[in-house]
């Protein structure tokens, strides 16, 4: 279940993996292409620096994970069959490193609307007191917090249904070697 078969569902999560590394390299391109564009024409200063050092440190955060995502993955097919810990081990930590991935977008999101924030921080007072409808820009943000939210949620279910099955599937399959013993 573990060798080189390539229906196996470590086999399954590498080729996943592997997608989501083609994925994340057109979205770091995109993303920075996004951010010299919209830099130039909407920031200046220190507010510039801040927001290029964030989509740097986003850029290095998501290369790390994904390298890591796969290092744990073929870390699986290292195991042979008489070593559950080992299996098991490399199963949590497959697990805990996906749920933590919730929480990293989460602060990456929040440290760039911060940044963008403090960047037009002027800007947003200025709007605010000259005759802006406070109920109007409260239900925005509600707006735009329900868009993110819900996309987060349906980012947790895809990686749900392309890493958990299969991890589930490994777990099942230690159990019954372990009830055959």
């Amino acid at each position: 279940m573990l060798a080189n078969e390539t229906a196996s569902p470590v086999g399954e999560m590498l080729r996943n993996a592997q997608r989501d590394q083609q994925l994340i390299l057109l979205m770091v391109i995109l993303n920075v292409g996004n951010v010299v564009n919209m830099s130039r024409r909407f920031m200046q200063g220190g507010t510039l620096s801040l927001l290029y050092v964030v989509v740097a440190l986003m850029i290095v955060f998501v290369s790390w994970y994904a390298y890591r995502q796969r290092q744990l993955i073929r870390r699986l097919r290292q195991g042979d069959g008489a070593t559950y810990g080992h299996l098991r081990g490399a199963i949590q930590q497959l697990r805990a490193f996906s749920h933590n991935k919730l929480y990293a977008k989460i602060a990456f999101l929040a440290t760039v609307a911060l940044v963008v924030v403090y960047g037009k921080y002027d800007a947003i007072m200025h709007s605010l007191h000259s005759g802006l409808s406070l109920p109007l820009v409260a239900v925005g943000i509600v707006a735009g917090l329900g868009i993110v939210a819900g996309l987060l949620y349906w980012g947790q279910r895809r990686q749900q249904q392309r890493y958990g099955q299969h991890l589930d599937q490994l777990e099942a399959a230690l159990q019954e070697l372990e009830e055959e013993k």
